[in-house]
């Protein structure tokens, strides 16, 4: 990143967050200990003029060599798209760009949930991520997956967001036949659960942070979709055993299943 921005966000530098911070994101770039929020604020400000400008500089002397350097790129990146005047090739593009750049699941998650462009442009981003989500790089696979529940999963096929089930009881996994014409309803209004589910459906070899966005996905979808969700982890579910069953887990950890869910969810754990 150009020195002048290095030399802004290192005036906001804490040691002992800088020390603080190390310890949660192993494998990141060396951080500066420069709090989230401060980045955000200053990404909302450059996104306001040049953005662009400032997030083509990547290589060379310009390479990212902090860790709050490829944060804030990543937060421009997502303000800046989110922009009437980016056309749906240009986002891409920048998508594009910034995955190859992701190293740690702290910038993977913040860009994922601030580049709502993929929202706006569901189907085409969609498309792009079918590489992501199939690569044997490990966060190219999270951020895929993290865009899948920040972007895909909440939101039905007008792209309005919609509230997770308060309270998830067995009655709602049963295989009846209001149910599965619920289900079929659900279907047609959250045009993209059938096509998260069958990402998820599968082994991932790629390492701890895909497996763990694998999981949060997982479990997720099911207090938005239990029915579906249910169904997919008692008939011959391809997920590998280490994250099938860390998606069982964190649905058991969820205040939204009750009692009788969570024990339930006990019984499907593979040993």
């Amino acid at each position: 990143m150009r020195t002048e921005i290095r030399e802004r966000i290192s005036a906001y530098a804490e040691n002992e967050y800088r020390d603080f911070s190390a310890a949660l994101v192993p494998g990141a770039k060396p951080l500066l200990g420069v709090r989230l929020p401060k980045l955000r604020e200053i990404a909302k400000e450059i996104a306001k003029g040049d953005w662009r400008g400032e997030v083509a500089y990547a290589e060379g002397q310009y390479a990212d060599v902090y860790f709050e350097e490829t944060m804030l790129r990543g937060m421009i990146i997502g303000y800046g798209t989110a922009k009437k005047d980016v056309t749906e090739q240009e986002g891409i593009q920048y998508l594009e760009q910034f995955i190859p750049m992701i190293d740690d699941w702290s910038v993977c998650d913040s860009f994922c949930n601030s580049f709502t462009f993929a929202n706006k442009h569901r189907d085409a981003v969609w498309e792009v991520l079918q590489g992501y989500l199939y690569s044997d790089k490990e966060f190219a696979v999270r951020a895929a997956l993290i865009l899948l529940l920040s972007q895909y999963l909440k939101y039905d096929s007008n792209n309005k967001k919609v509230p997770r089930n308060r309270i998830v009881c067995m009655a709602a996994l049963e295989k009846n036949k209001e149910n599965m014409e619920q289900s079929a309803s659900l279907k047609s209004q959250f045009s993209y659960i059938d096509k998260i589910l069958s990402a998820l459906n599968r082994e991932f070899t790629q390492g701890y942070y895909a497996q763990m966005a694998a999981a949060w996905l997982l479990a997720e979808a099911f207090i938005c979709f239990p029915y579906e969700v249910n169904e997919m982890l008692i008939n011959d579910c391809k997920m590998d055993k280490w994250t099938y069953n860390k998606a069982l887990q964190k649905i058991r950890e969820s205040l939204n299943p009750d009692a009788e869910v969570k024990e339930y969810m006990k019984k499907l754990k593979k040993s």
